[in-house]
């Protein structure tokens, strides 16, 4: 029986936090089972956006800096990460809009940009859609890789969890790749894909406040008021979608994940501890527009491919500012920079990993939009 722990939490106040992220992680086993002095521990964060904390989009900050204060005082070092270019389409630091760097500094952990690190070619064995992905370094390079997802909806995968967390660990080519699939079983099955050469060992999920309706980033927030920790991250997904008044049958990423044999044998073999599901759950919790809409999700299997591209982003250099040093092609992964004698980009090659615009010492590389994507996103 795999193990998933449920604890009620009910307001953002530090101290509470805190106390009941230790509670959660030690009703499971606790951290030290895998983590180990002087190992390096990526905490994967939920950072789709530049979004303030109230907005329910990202992980909350007090959780990330309450699971950093837990793997210091194991003696290991906490690494807290995602994509997030620090002027980012948004024009923002994510990292602070989000309030994660501040926490994170604090508790003496230390931010891994993926946008700034960089990624890596790899196969994934067993792979049903993503034979081969770029993945982030920081996962390749961590000793213990820790999943702290916000709860939220999603409209392929209705439920985004500690699973589908691990899709911000691939460039924008590869996203691109899995939502052009445009049926929900094949993006699930992209999703885990990913997911199975992450090499999760534990989970933490912000259920505090949540985001219901047409989530992940445009639904509203919703107090679940708990948080949940398992060594699986798979298990901890089947009862977040029960607290949420889904079927586990309806998160594909979950059916899919049990039929490869990657998390528990079934939707049975999990042990509850903390509080009991019947204390929490939330059958009005709102589900997206797609769970119910035959017709919306038609629309998105037909449309996907093809309005995926008009959103797509890509990186220009502004030459009246550019002096031509090549740092952009000394690190971008896939070669797809020449100097001629100002950068030029195969995007054919660029996979929009975006670390040439992350790492000019001039700011010359900016990011270049689609015009419709400005009209209608806003950004």
């Amino acid at each position: 029986m795999v193990p998933v722990s449920i604890i009620k939490c009910e307001t953002y106040k530090i101290r509470r936090v805190y106390e009941s992220v230790r509670e959660a992680v030690d009703l499971v086993g606790g951290l030290r089972k895998i983590v180990k002095p002087g190992q390096n521990v990526l905490l994967k964060i939920n950072l789709l956006s530049a979004q303030p904390p109230e907005k329910a989009v990202t992980t909350h900050p007090l959780v990330v800096g309450a699971m950093v204060k837990l793997i210091k005082g194991i003696g290991a070092n906490p690494w807290v990460g995602d994509a997030a270019p620090s002027g980012g389409v948004w024009g923002k630091d994510a990292f602070e809009v989000a309030g994660i760097r501040g926490i994170v500094e604090k508790e003496g952990g230390e931010i891994v940009n993926f946008s700034r690190i960089g990624y890596e070619k790899i196969k994934v064995p067993g792979a049903k859609q993503l034979k081969e992905i770029y993945i982030a370094k920081p996962i390749l390079q961590a000793d213990v890789v820790i999943s702290l997802p916000k709860l939220k909806t999603h409209e392929l995968t209705f439920l985004t969890g500690a699973v589908k967390n691990f899709f911000g660990c691939v460039p924008s080519s590869d996203r691109f790749r899995a939502h052009g699939l445009a049926r929900e079983e094949k993006f699930a099955q992209a999703v885990v894909d990913i997911y199975s050469v992450c090499r999760a060992s534990f989970s933490l999920m912000d259920a505090i406040v949540a985001m219901e309706g047409e989530g992940p980033s445009a639904g509203d927030p919703v107090k679940v008021g708990v948080l949940l920790a398992s060594p699986d991250p798979v298990s901890l997904d089947i009862v977040a979608s029960q607290i949420t008044g889904f079927k586990p049958s309806d998160i594909l990423t979950s059916v899919d994940a049990i039929e490869r044999g990657i998390g528990p044998s079934n939707f049975e073999d999990i042990k509850i501890v903390g509080n009991k599901i019947n204390e929490v759950i939330k059958l009005d919790f709102k589900k997206p527009s797609t769970y119910r809409g035959k017709i919306k999700r038609a629309l998105i299997r037909a449309f996907t491919p093809v309005a995926m591209r008009f959103f797509r982003t890509f990186p220009a250099v502004n030459n009246s500012i550019c002096e031509k040093c090549g740092v952009c092609k000394k690190n971008c992964p896939v070669g797809a920079i020449e100097i001629n004698p100002y950068p030029e980009f195969n995007y054919d090659k660029c996979i929009q990993c975006f670390c040439c615009y992350e790492l000019c010492p001039f700011q010359a590389i900016y990011i270049k939009k689609n015009w419709l994507r400005e009209k209608f996103t806003g950004h």
